[in-house]
């Protein structure tokens, strides 16, 4: 068994055992999930606008950021969180071990890429084997974009995996500026700017990778919860929609918003909102392309038809569903 497998298996043991021993959440409140970075703007909105309390007058909001999916999982088995927000592959593998989510929702489309401090670095095969490149945990979406590259460059998906460190976003931004033993971090914005500005260069962008546009941060719910709350889901769906169009279409508003909440200038945080075709949508695109690749790369036993792993809102076409 490889690194990268032993480490999956160890998280999903981990998510067992939090299940049986951790209790459910209070009654009348509704546990919503994030990470770091812009790609979440839209659930920043919502929350810093009350868009979610306007619609569920009485129902407790709490929010809660963590630095990687595997907390979110875990929160959400042990129902401390019903609406949870991370990369499309970290579902995928949820679903393959059992866990009874679906996708809701995708959320935004942005810029992943390949940092690195070293020059020298053009391919994968130019880092040593005293390298260490930053991820933020086995299975994640950039450990999947990272073995797609390999496969093609290395001809071994897997053939950095004993390379690969967990951290999160900031940690693995200090940790590269500084110049330790991370010489490589597979960053989003705002951190993409932050170590091109610290020297750092572009390696490859995940468009490269994928060779087309995809969602890079979906949402997802548990099934139980759309059943026995269908109204409380449907509000969070229209408030996150809602919140996406507010972006979309008064972004200098929502800069000046936010600019405090991410603590950075107002210029800074439009030129991050705006990065490289960063785009804030419900639609979830190129999921079925990366579940392909997880299943041929062995992260998952299945490749899951589409349509039985969404619930039935999931706008999937190029038009915005009514």
């Amino acid at each position: 068994m490889n690194l990268m497998k032993k480490r999956l298996l160890l998280s999903v043991v981990v998510s067992a055992l939090l299940l049986g021993g951790c209790g459910n959440k209070e009654e009348n409140t509704i546990g919503i999930a994030e990470q770091y970075g812009i790609a979440y703007a839209p659930l920043n909105i919502m929350k810093e606008m009350g868009i979610l309390e306007k619609k569920l007058p009485g129902v407790t909001i709490r929010w809660k950021q963590f630095g990687g999916p595997t907390a979110i999982r875990e929160s959400m088995l042990n129902g401390q969180v019903d609406f949870g927000f991370m990369g499309v592959a970290p579902v995928l593998i949820g679903i393959d071990n059992g866990m009874e989510w679906k996708y809701a929702t995708g959320i935004s489309s942005n810029e992943v890429a390949i940092v690195t401090d070293r020059a020298d670095v053009k391919t994968l095969a130019d880092f040593s084997d005293q390298d260490r490149i930053a991820i933020l945990s086995p299975g994640c979406t950039q450990h999947v974009l990272l073995c797609m590259l390999a496969e093609r460059q290395l001809g071994d998906a897997h053939g950095l995996d004993n390379q690969t460190v967990s951290m999160s976003h900031p940690d693995a931004l200090q940790a590269l500026l500084s110049h330790t033993e991370i010489t490589a971090h597979i960053a989003t914005p705002p951190y993409i700017e932050k170590e091109i500005q610290g020297g750092m260069h572009i390696m490859a962008t995940g468009e490269e990778i994928m060779g087309e546009p995809f969602t890079f941060i979906s949402g997802v719910a548990m099934t139980d919860f759309y059943e026995d709350h269908r109204d409380w889901y449907d509000a969070f769906i229209e408030a996150l929609d809602e919140s996406i169009d507010y972006i979309n279409e008064n972004m200098d508003e929502c800069v000046r918003i936010l600019a405090p909440v991410y603590g950075v200038s107002e210029e800074e945080l439009r030129r991050q909102m705006t990065h490289n075709g960063t785009i804030y949508s419900n639609r979830l695109e190129g999921v079925e392309k990366i579940s392909e690749a997880m299943e041929r790369m062995g992260f998952t036993k299945d490749n899951p038809d589409f349509d039985t792993i969404i619930f039935d809102n999931v706008n999937r076409d190029e038009e915005k569903r009514p």
